[in-house]
């Protein structure tokens, strides 16, 4: 995978993703962006999170990205991390696919749960709408979670 020109652009609430996030960075050595939005956006509490997040999809009012983002054309892999939502995928990160429709890399999903998310990937890929869309990576962060380091290592080689 390194031969590729990588970029890490997530968004963590919680720093759950955070620590993927720089798990995958001190392994393929690219560099990493997290995505921000206003702090007054999300409450530091996940069940009003899910409340507003709820609101902010029916109502197709995405929260706005308050960071700007590089040339993008210059990475053929973007790995896109965020937390799993209801579910879903994060607000900030559907935003970002929203934002870089035009973009003609590889674009990889990772996220950190409280659960399972068996239909991630599959969101993901509704999402991002005619980026291309490689295989996910996922972990729960919740109860008996087991990070295996193997498992991330054998994920990136895919890319």
């Amino acid at each position: 995978m390194m031969v590729k020109q990588t970029l890490i652009v997530y968004y963590s609430q919680f720093n759950n993703t955070t620590k993927l996030a720089k798990l995958i960075q001190d392994a393929t050595k690219a560099p990493a962006l997290r995505l921000h939005v206003a702090d007054s956006v999300y409450p530091n509490n996940m069940e009003a999170t899910g409340r507003i997040y709820q609101k902010q999809l029916t109502q197709h009012q995405l929260p706005t990205l308050t960071n700007s983002l590089p040339k993008l054309n210059q990475y053929d892999v973007i790995l896109v991390g965020g937390p799993v939502w209801n579910g879903n995928v994060a607000a900030p990160v559907i935003e970002f696919l929203r934002t870089i429709q035009g973009y003609q890399g590889l674009i990889a999903p990772f996220s950190t749960a409280w659960s399972d998310s068996d239909h991630y990937q599959e969101n993901f890929v509704n999402w991002a709408g005619r980026l291309q869309v490689a295989d996910g990576f996922h972990i729960t962060t919740h109860g008996s979670h087991q990070f295996k380091a193997n498992n991330l290592a054998a994920w990136l080689r895919k890319l």
